[in-house]
């Protein structure tokens, strides 16, 4: 089970359906192929959607892809209706949202549109002439092939589509997805998020994009560890499949798995930079101690009390600080925290952090700030210095 890699899959049976004539172009929008689920109250705003909204998760939808509206769509009877009908948030196109439901309201347009059901021209058109021959893939209420989730399939063959989307659609030296598909989906149309220590993440046509060890990159991306990460600078694809059980939900921290490939490939390289500790007073460095302290040993009710209840970092609140931590245990147990600038002014200092193993490093908190409250320093966040 490859969980949301069937995305990208998805995305590839989109780009050969226009190859094929079966759709016309991205700009075709859901109520052209299902006028029944919109009414005369629907939002306007959800008659604009069009399927390149779909495939950059940028359809304008209220949703959470792990809250309640992941359960009620996926409890619900109808699952195209329901994604259809979800409440409109944004304007189409204005803002990323990680909406599993989206890429199934693809792949039902899909196979409204085909002459044979989804799994027959995905076995016809991508899969046999790669040489995949096993594959399952799992079906909505309505029988339609769940286009977000649900596909099954070896590392080996993540490899080849892999190695299919690095070689620009061809395969033996024909065309299986049009060029011009692979190159629209790999690049980034939406910037999707920034992660504390792991960077910029942008999105294509269900597609991930991201940089890889300073190189030009992108990810299918599954949950719990199910990778497809192509680096065409490199000639290089890396397949990751992982155990699916429930812990942990997230894979994010795989990312240095790739940094570490591709800086194993040997080419000419600019060194990393130094990294080298500032002095701190000794208020700062015992703060800094009972903080770790209580890090290694998992105390998050100590760790939150070194946490301002005003903490904001580039949006981060203190809540989603505590819940990052928690997931983050297991990594930054083994990482040291290195002071590499710091100043004070007054009740409030100003620093900056690296996170550093023995395979990598990453500046972890930029210009971020501590306040002294009730005479005890605590994270503060990015807040502007008083």
């Amino acid at each position: 089970m490859v969980h949301s890699i069937t995305k990208s899959v998805t995305s590839a049976l989109i780009g050969i359906a226009l190859e094929h004539g079966h759709l016309d172009n991205p700009d075709q929008k859901p109520i052209d192929f299902f006028p029944e689920y919109f009414t005369e109250t629907s939002d306007p705003r959800k008659k604009k959607i069009t399927l390149k909204h779909l495939l950059t998760m940028s359809g304008g939808f209220r949703w959470d892809d792990r809250g309640p509206s992941m359960y009620n769509w996926y409890m619900s009877s109808n699952w195209v209706q329901n994604a259809i009908q979800l409440p409109q948030e944004h304007h189409p196109g204005d803002v990323f949202n990680y909406n599993s439901s989206t890429s199934h309201i693809l792949s039902a347009i899909l196979a409204k549109i085909l002459k044979t059901d989804m799994l027959e021209f995905a076995r016809t058109h991508l899969f046999k002439p790669l040489g995949i021959d096993t594959v399952f893939w799992r079906q909505d209420p309505q029988g339609y092939y769940i286009g977000g989730f649900g596909l099954g399939l070896s590392p080996r063959d993540l490899a080849k589509i892999g190695f299919l989307y690095l070689n620009d659609g061809y395969w033996n030296g024909k065309s299986i997805i049009p060029e011009n598909w692979v190159k629209t989906s790999t690049r980034q149309h939406i910037q999707a998020f920034s992660h504390p220590i792991y960077g910029a993440f942008g999105y294509g046509f269900q597609w991930w994009i991201k940089k890889v060890d300073g190189c030009d990159s992108y990810r299918a991306w599954g949950r719990r560890g199910q990778y497809i990460v192509v680096v065409p600078e490199l000639d290089l694809v890396v397949a990751v499949t992982s155990e699916t059980a429930p812990s942990p939900p997230t894979s994010i921290h795989y990312c240095p798995l790739f940094d570490l490939v591709a800086a194993a490939v040997d080419r000419p390289r600019s060194p990393k930079p130094t990294i080298k500790a500032v002095e701190v007073p000794p208020d700062i460095q015992t703060f800094l101690a009972k903080y770790n302290q209580a890090r290694l040993h998992q105390n998050m009710v100590v760790m939150a009390d070194f946490i301002s209840d005003r903490f904001l970092y580039r949006g981060v609140t203190k809540e989603i600080a505590i819940n990052f931590l928690k997931s983050m245990s297991g990594y930054t147990d083994e990482a040291k925290l290195v002071i590499t600038r710091f100043r004070i002014s007054a009740d409030e200092a100003v620093l900056d952090v690296w996170l550093k193993d023995k395979y990598f490093q990453t500046a972890f908190m930029t210009d971020t700030k501590l306040i002294k409250e009730d005479g005890q320093w605590r994270w503060f966040g990015n807040q502007q210095m008083k």
